[in-house]
């Protein structure tokens, strides 16, 4: 387990799995096993991609944006 910032760890570096540090859930500990973890990373992907085909018309990656907007919902120009 590697700590990337406070109160967050990167578990498992193969399925990219970032959580809470655990040390920060000591009232109500939640011990996970890894073929557990593996199975919920497999679905929330199965799950994403389920979502994609259904109601995605295009998936837009952040290597393809250019620039950011410079006004947001609700200001002006929108």
């Amino acid at each position: 387990m590697k700590q990337v910032r406070k109160g967050v760890v990167l578990r498992r570096e193969d399925l990219h799995v970032f959580e809470v540090d655990p040390a920060l859930m000591s009232r109500v500990p939640q011990d996970v096993t890894d073929i557990e973890q593996a199975r919920i990373v497999k679905n929330r992907w199965e799950y994403l991609d389920w979502m994609h085909r259904h109601f995605a018309h295009k998936t837009v990656l952040l290597s393809e944006v250019t620039a950011a907007p410079s006004q947001g919902p609700g200001q002006a120009g929108h």
